[in-house]
């Protein structure tokens, strides 16, 4: 039996949008739109990367299942399993965001494979953090991460591994 048939639709529902939560939680801690947008690109590069291996993401059943279900959504599907973050201010969405990836990690623990859940969410979202921003046009750009994306990683780590 599929682990999306053993959980109800809003339980999926926050497990896949646990994911983009991580990103989106560690790209706004730090930098502008511009860079925030290459910093969610590459996360979305890095899912996509191991939504396509043959051989599964290396995060267990939990994980491989989330990320052939994304491959499989329609954009009107995507749309309609995205949770609305309803803050408007940069501190109330990252509030929201971290909240969704606690409820995320919480569902996950019950689950079997959990735990590769949970390290998958803090890959993506070191994915995030090591971006190459910076510099003009891309040149000299850098894959650096600086002290408020660390900060959030050690945020979503604390939360992750509780």
């Amino acid at each position: 039996m599929h682990i999306k048939e053993q959980i109800s639709p809003e339980q999926w529902k926050t497990l896949l949008n646990g994911i983009s939560a991580a990103s989106a939680y560690v790209s706004t801690a730090s930098g502008g739109g511009f860079e925030s947008i290459k910093e969610i690109l590459n996360a979305s590069k890095y899912v996509r990367d191991l939504a396509v291996k043959e051989s599964g993401s290396g995060y267990g059943a939990l994980t491989d299942e989330l990320l052939d279900s994304m491959q499989d959504m329609s954009f009107g599907e995507a749309r309609e399993s995205a949770f609305d973050i309803e803050s408007r201010d940069v501190p109330g969405m990252r509030s929201e965001l971290k909240q969704i990836v606690a409820d995320a990690a919480g569902l996950a623990a019950a689950q079997t494979d959990g735990a590769g859940y949970q390290r998958f969410l803090l890959d993506v979202a070191r994915t995030v953090a090591e971006t190459r921003t910076g510099g003009f046009l891309g040149i000299g750009a850098k894959s650096v991460i600086d002290p408020e994306e660390q900060a959030a990683l050690d945020e979503l780590d604390s939360l992750l591994a509780a």
